[in-house]
């Protein structure tokens, strides 16, 4: 639904000492900074009740379906839905629930070397989700299950590359 990225290029400055200039000079830091509200879902009986050989009938909704606890990892609950009716499909709509948010920083940090007038060597490390924050993927959306209304998985944690490109 809402999504907002920003992105910059930063440069740290040229130093007059050589050998400073060397080592600190001339690097790029590129962070993404990047927050999504969460994306929609529908919730499924996990039963064939309209009997239309499908499969994706949803319960009825009799109340709040919100729990939104990232503590307990419990989105949903679970007594705010029924088993539809045999032979009805189930008055909750599809995707109308929302799972949980996203927040995300990337970064990159590189450097060029040059080491002839054709040649150069690219020094570049990349960090992705560099704080490690934790961004749940939306939870069970299977009524009959067990598990229903329950965070059950997570994005990737923080990730670090390192790569060396000569040219």
């Amino acid at each position: 639904r809402n999504i907002f990225n920003l992105t910059g290029i930063a440069q740290t400055p040229h130093v007059s000492n050589a050998w400073t200039n060397r080592l600190a000079g001339n690097w790029q830091i590129s962070p993404i900074f990047a927050v999504h509200s969460g994306s929609w879902f529908a919730p499924y009986d996990g039963i064939d009740n309209s009997m239309s050989g499908v499969g994706l009938d949803r319960p009825d909704a009799i109340g709040n379906s919100y729990i939104r606890n990232t503590n307990t990892l419990q989105w949903l609950s679970p007594s705010a839905f029924a088993l539809s009716a045999p032979g009805s499909y189930g008055n909750a709509g599809l995707d109308s629930l929302s799972g949980p948010g996203y927040f995300d920083i990337d970064t990159a940090v590189s450097r060029y070397f040059n080491i002839t007038e054709r040649q150069r060597l690219e020094l570049r490390f990349d960090f992705f989700n560099i704080l490690n924050h934790t961004n749940f993927q939306n939870p069970d959306n299977y009524f009959t299950d067990s598990t229903f209304g329950l965070i059950q998985g997570a994005n990737d944690p923080r990730i670090i590359q390192v790569a060396l490109t000569y040219s």
